[in-house]
């Protein structure tokens, strides 16, 4: 209990792999939620690969087997593809702390650390991420002059130079995507018509390292967790607003579990929070109809990992002609887009089919778009839309803010 979570090892979790009880709500839509057989599972790699070891229940038996000697990595040249399969969308965890209060997705990530560790592990797509950040801030092989390509024609603050109130930090994939520039764009534009005062670091602003967090390599993640709360303190940063939901995390939740890091002076919102309170405030006013049925996808690492569920719905339930119609699975059960993990990286096609899943179940509630606010997410749903040739629209909430004011 007295270690932060980033200086665990498996050994910590001994107790706990030893007291999973297989009652299988790792793999199971919550059943008090259950409408349908259609859509009663919740685990992306077991609904996928149909084994018990793809599973949070079969990872956590992975674990035991690992830490009393009952095979070794010789014996199951397929342990690292299993434990990288994950997508870690917590789901697992969600249910099994319910019943169990166990930590299967823990569990995982600490495996990973140990594959890391122990040069199992990660997968080779992997390390071309990890060598990207290391050469250049960001997973995605581009030049730091690019960061704030996105913002040329927007009058924002230099937050590394200038003093702010509130630092807009984009994150990667936000920021360097191409397909998805409109979102840092309307985000940007959005807290300026609502009178902030609004920064961003540019060039200057790091990889906030959810990549490497979550695929086991912790010595690039502290380095990259030190580097960025050196600077945050530097600058005297006391609020953060980011657009993606794994930035979110990590700023957040992650960077406190750091063993010796720096005191955290700042606070974390997501733009769905931020937008949320400028709204109740009366800073956001909605002037325009938007007269669209829409559903709302929950990302996992802003739901699950971080409890935002109710904020975007109110967003959209305050814009002006949106009906919202819901999954069967939401909150705490949605289904996963397929694109965490890593698993975009090392596994393209489970991952645009784990995304194709939940896109069907977007059509079965009659929607004409699907909304959400989480940069992986829209990838991946935007590579399975057009792969099925689907009409259905792809909404980032912030364009649909843009709209309305």
């Amino acid at each position: 209990m007295e270690k932060k979570f980033f200086e665990k090892t498996l050994e910590d979790y001994k107790d706990q792999v030893w007291g999973c009880a297989r009652c299988n709500w790792c793999q199971n839509h919550w059943g008090w939620n259950v409408k349908s057989a259609e859509y009663s599972e919740i685990c992306p790699a077991f609904g996928e690969f149909r084994f018990f070891a793809y599973s949070g229940m079969g990872k956590m038996h992975i674990a035991r087997a690992l830490l009393e000697g009952d095979f070794d990595y010789e014996d199951a040249p397929e342990l690292a593809e299993i434990a990288y399969l994950c997508t870690t969308c917590g789901a697992c965890e969600i249910n099994c702390q319910r019943l169990q209060d166990k930590e299967p997705l823990k569990v995982t990530e600490c495996l990973r650390a140990k594959l890391v560790e122990d040069g199992i592990g990660p997968m080779p797509a992997h390390k071309g991420l990890i060598n990207s950040i290391k050469q250049y801030d960001n997973p995605w092989m581009q030049p730091r002059a690019k960061k704030a390509s996105w913002a040329k024609k927007i009058k924002l603050k230099d937050a590394s130079t200038e003093e702010v109130e509130t630092l807009y930090f984009v994150g990667c994939t936000a920021a360097l995507d191409l397909s998805l520039r409109e979102v840092p764009q309307n985000t940007a534009q959005i807290m300026l018509k609502a009178g902030v005062d609004l920064g961003i670091f540019g060039n200057q602003e790091i990889c906030c390292g959810s990549p490497v967090a979550r695929i086991g390599d912790r010595k690039t993640f502290v380095d990259l967790a030190n580097r960025n709360l050196e600077l945050f303190n530097k600058r005297g940063i006391k609020e953060i607003v980011t657009s993606c939901a794994g930035c979110y995390r990590v700023l957040k939740f992650d960077y406190p579990e750091v063993p010796g890091t720096s005191k955290i002076e700042y606070k974390v919102y997501h733009t769905v929070e931020y937008l949320d309170h400028l709204i109740k405030q009366g800073k956001l006013v909605f002037t325009k109809e938007i007269p669209l049925v829409l559903t709302w996808h929950d990302p996992c690492h802003l739901g699950r990992h971080c409890g935002i569920y109710e904020q975007p719905r109110n967003v959209l339930s305050s814009i002006p002609g949106i009906k919202l119609v819901e999954m069967e699975r939401i909150k705490d059960q949605a289904w996963c887009c397929g694109g965490g993990g890593g698993v975009r990286t090392a596994f393209i096609e489970f991952a645009v089919e784990t995304a194709k899943k939940r896109i069907g179940e977007a059509m079965k509630t009659g929607a004409e778009g699907i909304v959400t606010c989480c940069p992986f997410c829209e990838q991946n749903m935007s590579d399975a839309l057009a792969q099925m040739n689907n009409p259905l629209k792809l909404y980032d909430i912030t364009e649909l803010v843009m709209r309305a004011i």
